[in-house]
């Protein structure tokens, strides 16, 4: 803030200062993100001490890992990391949002206007804009369908259009595996697994589980039909002791002995396993497959190959929790545990290598409640960059499902928004209305941005097509048919944009003094 735009105002006041450094901090940060908004918006480049140097228009991202002085800006960037964290979307609307309001917000401080008085106009306006939001939902009838157009709406301006279709489709697939009915879904039940390929636009949706790692004999099966899984955590190898201790031996003939008496215990196990095959794949095309959590040993591992069965050892406990919920098998602790009644059972397992790694893929599971996302691409930067746009995807799309409806896109909803609160703004009497105003031509900055990166017609057209919609939209009681031009918008995540711009912008203002405290300067 130079010194100059602060000598027509009372600096006495050491609040001044401080309300004038956060409104500083505001809209430095928009205009920072201001060009990255939309399909058409630019990318930035952020070069790390060491030199990497990630390419992103991800508002999430440029503000987690962007240099930030401001002890303000600071607060704002923590603040709206909060809100990707929660909905996957809208980093970008909120800065833009929220430094436009600043300067609506600097313009009444000129004219007298006290920041208190700003701040109760501003909670005013919220609470109208969120009941105006209501009012704006509507139903689509084919879900799956318009979940997709709106998915593709969110990664539009995150990827590619060559990998729009497959990734919206993807997400979609993924959000409406693990919903159930009256139970809260857990997107943690998606896993995202990296793949090396050549070709990054193979990704794709398992109904079921995929394992980063294969069988270690080279002549067990590399695929299995109709497949009964036991699902264990049972030693099938020499164990070491669990305190440092020396077997010491008198002659070679007692170590044999002892040697021998481990491996019986071993092949006893073995054998009972193998019984239960025998017992279990009689006749038909049937297989058998063991996922261990400890170690199987080379020896086991031959007698298992020969017997036809693919055994994988040292598996992660979750995704030994995953199989057997996926598979509906019980997990086995002991050996004496083993039966029938503790199988679970899948349609096919194979293994697949790429490169140098195995993948062991679970598919047609008895229970589908999860599956694994399967990311493609030449290099990690791509593999991790498309992961990090996909996890927040699902978060967003979640959102949307469990909302009632959806929202219309491409800058309408602001526009229509600002619209309702400069009619409301004329009802309020007193200073509070200038509040209202301040947020009502904040919401403006929108359109008018995505109207400036995409260009000149792209106001007017949206706005001609607000006019179309309007003879279509029914709300609850009729349904609503969307042509393919339609732009869908996130329920949730809008009314959680307009609060956090809200309550953000609220809280900043009632800051009087910045001060340096104990520990900040070390």
């Amino acid at each position: 803030m130079d010194q100059n735009n602060l000598d027509h105002f009372d600096l006495s006041s050491k609040a001044t200062y401080s309300t004038y450094i956060s409104i500083s901090a505001a809209k430095g940060l928009q205009d920072v993100m201001k060009k990255n908004l939309g399909p058409k918006g630019a990318f930035k480049i952020l070069v790390s001490g060491s030199g990497d140097i990630k390419i992103t228009k991800s508002g999430n991202l440029l503000l987690k890992e962007m240099q930030i002085q401001n002890p303000i800006a600071l607060l704002i960037a923590k603040t709206i990391y909060a809100q990707n964290f929660f909905c996957g979307d809208g980093t970008t609307s909120i800065i833009l949002l929220l430094g436009e309001l600043f300067r609506n917000i600097e313009n009444y401080i000129e004219k007298n206007i006290h920041p208190q008085v700003l701040c109760e106009g501003i909670n005013v306006a919220k609470k109208e804009l969120e009941s105006w939001l209501d009012s704006q939902i509507i139903i689509p009838k084919k879900k799956k369908q318009n979940l997709i157009k709106l998915a593709k709406s969110i990664f539009k301006t995150k990827i590619k259009n060559s990998h729009l279709d497959n990734i919206s489709r993807i997400v979609v697939d993924a959000v409406l595996t693990i919903q159930r009915q009256k139970e809260i879904s857990d997107i943690n039940l998606i896993e995202i697994l990296q793949m090396e390929d050549q070709n990054d636009s193979e990704s794709r949706f398992v109904r079921g589980i995929v394992l980063d790692h294969g069988a270690r004999h080279p002549d067990m099966p590399k695929i299995l039909h109709n497949v009964f899984i036991l699902v264990c955590n049972i030693s099938l190898e020499y164990e070491k002791s669990e305190i440092n201790s020396n077997f010491i031996s008198t002659s070679y003939e007692k170590k044999g002995k002892l040697s021998n008496k481990e491996r019986d215990i071993i092949d006893k196990k073995i054998n009972k396993i193998i019984q239960l095959k025998r017992l279990v794949c009689k006749g038909g095309n049937k297989s058998f497959l063991i996922v261990n959590q400890k170690g199987i040993d080379n020896i086991s591992l031959d007698l298992l190959c020969r017997e036809g069965i693919l055994g994988l050892r040292r598996t992660k406990k979750k995704n030994m929790e995953r199989i057997s919920i996926l598979c509906n098998a019980i997990p086995i602790n002991s050996s004496d545990d083993i039966d029938s009644t503790v199988l679970g059972f899948a349609g096919i397992v194979y293994e697949k290598t790429i490169g140098e790694e195995k993948f062991t893929f679970i598919e047609n599971v008895s229970n589908p409640f999860s599956g694994t996302i399967l990311v493609k691409g030449m290099n990690a930067f791509l593999r991790k960059n498309t992961e990090e746009i996909i996890r927040d995807g699902i978060k967003s799309i979640k959102l949307c499902f469990e909302d009632k409806g959806y929202l219309l896109g491409g800058g309408i909803t602001e526009l229509n928004g600002s619209t309702h609160l400069s009619f409301y703004a004329d009802k309020i009497h007193g200073e509070k209305k200038f509040g209202v105003l301040a947020l009502s031509k904040s919401l403006l900055v929108i359109p008018e941005t995505l109207n400036e990166n995409e260009g000149k017609n792209f106001l007017k057209n949206r706005k001609m097509q607000n006019e179309k919609e309007k003879f279509n939209i029914h709300k609850k009681e009729e349904t609503f048919y969307p042509n393919k031009e339609t732009i869908f918008d996130c329920f949730s995540s809008k009314k959680q944009v307009f609060n956090s711009v809200c309550s953000i912008a609220t809280q900043i203002l009632q800051i009087d003094e910045i001060l340096l405290g104990k520990g900040l300067n070390n």
